[in-house]
């Protein structure tokens, strides 16, 4: 008689898992790979899910479950939440609840008292990012000092929780998983520049619009393809209207085949304010696409190397930025060496590795 397996119940907790951000995009990949693992159960809880179906596919054997039916932001409105969480960990019998979000962690730290559930905070921005936003802060320390594990996506990150918060047990680094996808090489590739991501404040959309004004009024021969959307989208459509940029300055909205823009593109390049880890940054160095990004904290400095893969530019020195792009997109012997040099160092990013990680941080929680 072959002995049943007893399952680990891992729910994954989300704001909304139906959206189209990164940190969704993460969770939906992890969750996906976790589940072809005979020992897990997995599952999704949203506070909400405001779209019929996730932007993002999960596999059928992956349950999901919300806590309510309107959007509610952080605040005295998350106080009922509390006990319909804890009544959802006890009913399922989850095992373990992974906050995609720290301020998750103000909701499933209290309701998991008591109960065997264990709670990891996973930060997906940056721990000095998080002391920059009063409820965050708060939230932060809370977590800092309750939650049972906590994963950052840098080792500068793992550092800063220490140096910040005091927390220096039960932490640890584990970088974002990325999808491999086949790299066509027969497909002849273009001068176009990429950029990939939601059009707002954090991503730099004003820095952006600046950047990109300059440099294709300089370079006619190169168009700069915009990937994603937001609520700063006008400020590219002004730049674009303004400055007769049509032909050259493409905003494509949301996509779901980045690759194949990437597949052709020469160059990407990001004006982010902050970031955890920026994926889109490994997926096209993973295309073989060099990258020029602000060194903002923290991420860019994990991925490029300085002039070896891409360049990285002091944070939101715009006008370096244009000249650094400028240069680049002239001398196209040094591009196509930063292109030969963009897989390198790449397995730490790898699916199986991350995976491996995670397993060993849910064995260590058992113990």
């Amino acid at each position: 008689m072959e002995r049943k397996i007893h399952k680990k119940k891992i729910c994954f907790f989300s704001g909304d898992i139906t959206r189209s951000g990164g940190t969704e995009r993460v969770s939906v990949q992890l969750a996906n790979e976790l589940a072809k693992e005979k020992e897990y159960e997995i599952c999704f809880l949203s506070l909400v899910e405001q779209a019929d179906k996730p932007f993002y596919e999960i596999t059928n054997d992956i349950k999901r479950y919300s806590l309510g039916t309107h959007w509610i932001n952080p605040g005295p409105g998350y106080l009922p939440l509390i006990g319909k969480l804890k009544r959802f960990l006890k009913a399922q019998e989850i095992d373990i609840i992974i906050d995609i979000d720290i301020v998750l962690d103000v909701l499933s730290i209290p309701a998991a008292k008591r109960l065997k559930t264990k709670v990891i905070s996973w930060e997906h921005f940056n721990c000095e990012f998080e002391q920059s936003v009063l409820y965050r802060k708060w939230i932060s320390r809370l977590s800092a000092k309750k939650a049972d594990y906590i994963v950052t996506l840098t080792e500068q990150d793992k550092q800063s929780y220490g140096k910040l918060l005091k927390r220096t047990s039960d932490i640890e680094t584990v970088y974002n998983p990325f999808s491999q996808v086949e790299l066509n090489e027969n497909i002849r590739r273009e001068n176009w520049i990429v950029t990939v991501g939601r059009l707002t404040y954090q991503k730099g959309t004003d820095y952006l619009a600046e950047v990109a004004k300059e440099v294709l009024k300089q370079n006619k021969d190169w168009k700069w393809i915009v990937l994603g959307d937001g609520e700063e989208r006008k400020k590219l459509e002004t730049i674009t209207k303004e400055n007769d940029l049509e032909k050259q300055l493409f905003l494509k909205g949301r996509v779901e085949n980045v690759e194949w823009y990437l597949n052709r593109a020469k160059l990407f390049v990001l004006t982010s304010r902050y970031e955890g880890l920026p994926l889109c940054l490994i997926e096209a160095m993973q295309m073989n696409v060099p990258c020029v990004s602000f060194d903002v904290k923290t991420g860019p400095s994990d991925i490029i190397e300085n002039n070896v893969n891409g360049i990285l530019i002091s944070s939101f020195e715009i006008e370096k930025m244009i000249k650094e792009i400028n240069a680049l997109l002239k001398d196209k012997c040094r591009l196509q060496s930063m292109s030969k040099n963009t897989r390198d160092n790449f397995e730490r990013f790898k699916m199986e590795n991350i995976i491996k990680k995670w397993k060993n941080i849910f064995e260590r929680l058992e113990k």
